[in-house]
């Protein structure tokens, strides 16, 4: 929960709130002098449809208090309070037995379709957008899905397959793309910030506490990565720990240049010798009470490709999730963490999924806080979230030491 609640965009919080609200709101009025005919047609509703008239009034809510937190634009807020009312007039006309399914599933495609071309633009796919993109997905299963009809003609027996197919895939796809959205803006705003790092300034930039139009993921719980709140720009003692760790570990770590160095003293990667973020991790430094300490850093990153290895950094790791890492360096110092997925059928690991869950027969585990500092002076300095490939593949060509 607390990661959810991390991964809420500043502007959406007025229409979380607003949805949260949904519940009392309701049981106010049904009980208001007058409600009896509402009472009287809810007792009448199909419980499918009563699922669905939720699920647009949830969407419903989210939309027409978006404005509370986006207004800036007259045009955008024109169209949340007109989706948002019309949502609200699809969850009546259910109640009240009238045609839903056709109109509802058409605006909420068209929500979604909106939604998916926001996001492509910049806007980031935050908690509150991927939660009620899910919400409009099940919505749209309801309305596309119908109860099965008494009278099986062929037309009704082809279209609930269709029906199904077309739900499950229109969740695949926004959910890729949500995914994906997120997972590319994390990775550029870590070299944003790290620039901004490296030129003495806060490393979040002005918009962490405001706006989240311009990729700032580092405080979303998105595609796994949960990264720490930025905050205020380093002090200047805090500059100078941040400058001095670099510095220490640079230095300390000159003697694993070449990679077999590294394996006689105990590390060992965790995948395949190939690509540009090969980790190599030393199971004794993860248990030896050492934080921060640059002589034994928990792993080691290198760049290998074309038959040539190149020490890229290293990664600090804390001994266990439940204690942050020290921030030496302020917001310069960033950790991060991941969320994973354990699954028992079948056995193994993955990422949570783009809605924030781990799929079923699956838990989310959050793995200990990790830091990366990087050597060579890569652009952006040596706290950027991941060095640039094609600095590393110049840097490989150039320093790199053969196999």
């Amino acid at each position: 929960m607390r990661d959810f609640l991390v991964g809420i965009a500043p502007d959406h919080w007025p229409a979380f709130v607003c949805a949260l609200l949904l519940g009392p709101m309701w049981l106010l009025v049904r009980r208001a002098v007058g409600a009896a005919a509402l009472r009287q047609r809810w007792a009448l509703t199909p419980e499918p449809t009563r699922w669905a008239v939720w699920l647009l009034l949830v969407t419903a809510v989210v939309h027409l208090a978006l404005p509370l937190g986006h207004a800036g634009s007259p045009v955008l807020t024109m169209g949340f309070v007109g989706s948002g009312a019309a949502f609200a007039w699809l969850a009546w006309r259910a109640v009240a037995g009238r045609r839903w399914r056709a109109m509802s599933a058409l605006l909420l495609a068209a929500t979604l379709v909106a939604y998916l071309v926001v996001a492509g633009g910049g806007e980031e796919p935050d908690q509150v957008g991927s939660a009620t993109a899910l919400v409009e997905l099940l919505a749209l299963g309801l309305c596309l899905v119908a109860p099965r009809d008494p009278q099986r003609t062929v037309r009704r027996v082809l279209l609930r397959p269709v029906a199904s197919a077309t739900v499950v895939l229109s969740t695949v796809v926004v959910g890729a793309v949500i995914w994906a959205v997120s997972a590319a803006g994390h990775d550029s705003a870590g070299h944003d910030s790290a620039g901004h790092d490296s030129a003495g300034h806060d490393s979040a930039g002005h918009d962490d506490a405001g706006s989240h139009h311009h990729g700032e993921h580092l405080a979303r719980a998105q595609a796994g990565i949960v990264m720490r709140p930025g905050g205020l720009p380093p002090t200047p003692a805090q500059a100078r720990a941040a400058a001095q760790l670099a510095a220490r570990t640079a230095a300390q770590t000159a003697r694993y240049r070449d990679y077999r160095t590294a394996v006689a003293d105990g590390y060992r990667p965790t995948g395949r010798l190939a690509g540009l973020s090969v980790h190599f991790e030393h199971r004794g430094h993860q248990r030896d009470g050492r934080l921060l300490d640059p002589s034994a850093p928990e792993m080691l990153v290198y760049a290998v490709e074309g038959g040539r290895a190149l020490l890229l950094g290293v990664v600090y790791q804390m001994p266990n999730a439940s204690s942050p890492g020290p921030a030496v360096g302020g917001s310069q110092t960033r950790w991060h963490a991941h969320n994973v997925c354990v699954t028992l059928l079948p056995p193994g690991f993955g990422v949570v999924s783009p809605f924030g869950g781990c799929p079923f027969t699956a838990f989310t585990v959050t793995v200990p806080e990790m830091m990366h500092v990087w050597v060579g002076d890569p652009p952006g300095g040596p706290y950027v979230d991941h060095p640039a490939d094609s600095w590393v593949r110049q840097r490989l060509a150039a320093q790199g030491l053969p196999l």
